[in-house]
């Protein structure tokens, strides 16, 4: 009774393992577009991810040259203003003033 089953089980096997093996390729051959599709989206997306960390870094640069700008003005201002304590403090020593 083992022997039957188990020569059976082989034979149902024999039939459909080749059977089975013949559908895959098919099923993976049908999954295939739908797979491009999901890698082309994510590619999309990825792509559109990228354009926006694009424009965030642009902003940044241009936040970061302005703020650049502003502290070049407020160092010349700085220049400036010693310079006049200077000429101020030259002036009073001069006029014998503490």
């Amino acid at each position: 009774m083992k022997v039957v089953l188990s020569r059976l089980l082989w034979c149902g096997l024999v039939l459909v393992v080749p059977a089975w093996a013949a559908q895959n390729p098919a099923a993976s051959a049908s999954q295939a577009p739908v797979q491009q599709k999901q890698l082309e989206q994510a590619i999309s997306s990825q792509q559109g991810e990228v354009k926006r960390l694009q424009g965030d870094v642009q902003k940044e640069e241009s936040r970061t040259h302005k703020a650049d700008e502003k502290l070049k003005q407020q160092d010349q201002q700085i220049a400036d203003l010693q310079r006049q304590l200077k000429a101020l403090q030259a002036g009073q020593q001069g006029t014998g003033h503490p």
